[in-house]
């Protein structure tokens, strides 16, 4: 009796390393997904954080003047927008991160590619993350404050709870799951002193 109650809190505190939150990422941050930034500004936004699958990357745009395309390797090197493995349509662009690997995203419209606006996003499996933020701050960089030009209207709108509440339901950040976790544990716990 006592090895399957050790048994049962063993795969009860396992999963608590399974269980993780979604992290909802603003792309560029506050300056959005746009060519006003500079060549290399979304190289830096995604190396200085980590993405695991299940995360979602949001793209703020205006269609009028951009777009938003997935592609592969070789095509995010040569900018080229011909092969998209997926377009997006609107100008607020939820991405969810469902796989392991690098994702590739480009802007189509001639030249944006080539003036930076593509991102390489790496994600990494959930099991190796060691938090769980809910929802990243921006973090936009105070020596890159470029002003949004007349042709490129951008409004960026922070990510509110209504928004958070049309992404896809993921069970592990429910409060409900950890709560039951932490009973079972407890029970199992308990039973495993009495003993």
């Amino acid at each position: 009796m006592k090895n399957t109650i050790m048994g049962l809190l063993i795969v009860a505190l396992s999963l608590f390393s399974v269980v993780r939150a979604t992290s909802i990422y603003e792309v560029g941050d506050s300056n959005g997904w746009t060519t006003t930034v500079g060549l290399d500004y979304y190289k830096t936004w995604s190396s200085s954080k980590t993405f695991y699958v299940g995360d979602v990357l949001i793209f703020q745009y205006n269609k009028t003047f951009h777009n938003l395309m997935e592609v592969s390797f070789q095509d995010f090197e040569s900018c080229n927008p011909n092969s998209p493995l997926t377009t997006y349509q609107s100008q607020y662009e939820p991405v969810i991160l469902n796989r392991t690997g690098h994702y590739y995203f480009i802007c189509g419209v001639p030249g944006h590619c080539e003036s930076g606006q593509k991102l390489d996003v790496l994600v990494m499996p959930a099991s190796l993350e060691n938090t769980t933020p809910i929802l990243q701050p921006n973090n936009a960089s105070s020596s890159n404050p470029s002003p949004k030009p007349l042709e490129d209207p951008l409004e960026v709108l922070p990510v509110d709870d209504a928004t958070i509440a049309t992404l896809p339901y993921n069970a592990g950040s429910s409060l409900c799951v950890w709560s039951a976790l932490s009973m079972l544990s407890f029970f199992l716990l308990q039973a495993l002193v009495f003993l």
